[in-house]
């Protein structure tokens, strides 16, 4: 069994921009910065096999590379706060890709809850005990005029989930071209 997700990988000089927002912010569990990224699909606990079959499937694959731009920060969690992250701008091909590779992973047997994809790259996991409530919020305030510039992925990547006390690691196993149609 193998813990994956397929996503993209944040071009170097985005990360250098995430970590100097991650340096603004007041709270513990920070993501490194070799751990930004955008996930398209979280596939969960997989046998080889069906990964295999899939990666097989995800060779062949096609579809346009859309444009990905940060903007703003955000939490998930409501009112008490689980995930910081950069949100990602709302965008018609990012998510017909998503679609697309659920439906993929689906049609090899992968279930998962059917939820509304909210692409963002997590800059830091919260308990509440390493946070201040207004705290962040003020952050958050602080954090709203951020904006990379946008980027074109030509790869979407399936990462492996390496789970530690220390937080995650993520492996890239495998990349996938995408088209720039």
């Amino acid at each position: 069994m193998m813990r994956a997700f397929l996503g993209f990988q944040i071009p170097s000089h985005i990360g250098a921009q995430l970590v100097l927002q991650s340096h603004k912010l007041t709270v513990a569990r920070k993501q490194p910065p070799e751990n930004y990224h955008l996930t398209l699909v979280f596939l969960g606990e997989q046998p080889y096999d069906l990964l295999e079959e899939l990666d097989l499937a995800l060779q062949g694959f096609r579809a346009p590379a859309p444009w990905v731009q940060l903007a703003g920060l955000g939490l998930f969690g409501g009112t008490k706060p689980h995930n910081l992250h950069a949100r990602v701008v709302p965008d018609p091909t990012l998510t017909h890709l998503h679609q697309r590779l659920e439906a993929l992973a689906r049609s090899f047997g992968v279930d998962f809850p059917r939820r509304k994809f909210t692409p963002h790259v997590t800059l830091a996991y919260l308990r509440p005990a390493d946070f201040d409530l207004a705290e962040l919020h003020d952050a958050l305030a602080r954090g709203m005029s951020f904006a990379s510039e946008p980027f074109m992925p030509d790869t979407l990547s399936l990462f492996r989930v390496h789970q530690g006390k220390q937080g995650n690691r993520y492996e890239v196993v495998a990349d996938y071209s995408l088209s720039n149609l």
